[in-house]
């Protein structure tokens, strides 16, 4: 294989137009799929490629990778069509709709002995890296606890769009945003089990959860590491907060970019005698580098080919499955 990789997309979506932005210029585009041609269209004229109208077409050109960025209950066949056709797939989150999908996926990777990135983008967002790092450095003890607070608004009609009909989307806000949350407490934290979980739909007229908070922790431990998250489709002005505490510090990301806000990090610091904290803040630029970063990310671990651990991977993707399942059960929900 070359220095630069041979590209596909499927799914032409919001999501498939940034992932086709953040190809450096190394990687080639060689086509785009999408049940709606329009869609196809629209991507393949801006980026000068060809749109297929199958998918078997699209593989028959026998790309590198395959980007798979369409609704939740497709990601699965799509990833599987790829790797069968020998390529990497870097299938978006939550990469299926059960535990069972994920497995099936690495299942199929593991025959085809190729590497199968999820897309987890909030890993590459540099505060959270640099928060993350933190924390796992020792330079303030011990991780005791992280919370997180996640949520937009949703938009008129929202509870007509596909992400409300579960056989399609697998769920709710739980599976939207609450699956990049457990995939950065469990990248800070491993594979903290479900202690208990809330899920409510109180605004949005549709029969997935708009509202979720969870709580991950070792049952029975008077001391253990513990998080706890509240993802919501009601949180009016879009908000991102995750906080670390370790036993002499605090991290404290506030913002994704655009409406979310710019990213900032502070960094309490602890003093022997307690009291205020000495206080850094690090304010990272406006704009949103985690979808070059990502790709940059796994382009390389596809060009070393050692074997180097993904950030962001299926074992992640099956983690957050278990806990959304357990979710889902505790609260009596069917799915």
């Amino acid at each position: 294989m070359s220095e630069g990789l041979r590209v596909a997309i499927v799914g032409c979506g919001l999501i498939g137009r940034k992932r086709a932005e953040a190809l450096p210029d190394a990687d080639e585009l060689i086509a785009v799929h999408d049940v709606s041609t329009e869609a196809a269209a629209s991507l393949a004229g801006d980026f000068g490629c060809p749109a297929d109208e199958t998918l078997e077409g699209l593989l028959e050109r026998r790309p590198d990778v395959v980007i798979v960025a369409a609704t939740h209950n497709q990601l699965p066949p799509i990833s599987i069509a790829a790797l069968e056709a020998g390529a990497h797939v870097l299938v978006e989150k939550p990469a299926g709709i059960s535990v069972a999908d994920i497995d099936r996926v690495a299942d199929a990777a593991r025959a085809a002995e190729r590497l199968v990135k999820v897309g987890f983008n909030h890993r590459f967002h540099p505060a959270i890296e640099r928060a993350v790092a933190e924390a796992h450095s020792g330079r303030f003890g011990d991780l005791m606890f992280a919370r997180a607070r996640y949520g937009h608004g949703g938009r008129l009609g929202y509870e007509k769009e596909w992400r409300m009909q579960p056989e399609i989307s697998g769920g709710g806000e739980l599976i939207d945003q609450g699956m990049h949350v457990l995939d950065i407490f469990h990248w800070l934290a491993g594979p903290l089990p479900l202690h208990s979980a809330l899920m409510r739909t109180q605004f949005w007229d549709a029969p997935v959860e708009d509202n979720a908070v969870l709580t991950l922790a070792e049952p029975g431990s008077r001391d253990g590491v513990w998080a706890t998250a509240h993802v919501t489709w009601t949180e009016w002005k879009n908000l991102f907060s995750l906080e670390i505490y370790c036993r002499t510090g605090k991290l404290q990301v506030d913002g994704l970019a655009r409406s979310y806000g710019s990213q900032k990090l502070t960094i309490y610091k602890m003093l022997p005698e307690l009291g205020p904290p000495e206080t850094e803040v690090i304010e990272y630029p406006a704009e949103d580098v985690s979808w070059a970063k990502e790709w940059e990310h796994f382009r390389e671990a596809i060009l070393a080919g050692d074997g180097r651990e993904l950030r962001g991977d299926l074992a992640s993707a099956r983690y957050a499955w278990e806990c959304v399942e357990r979710a889902y059960e505790l609260n009596g929900w069917e799915r």
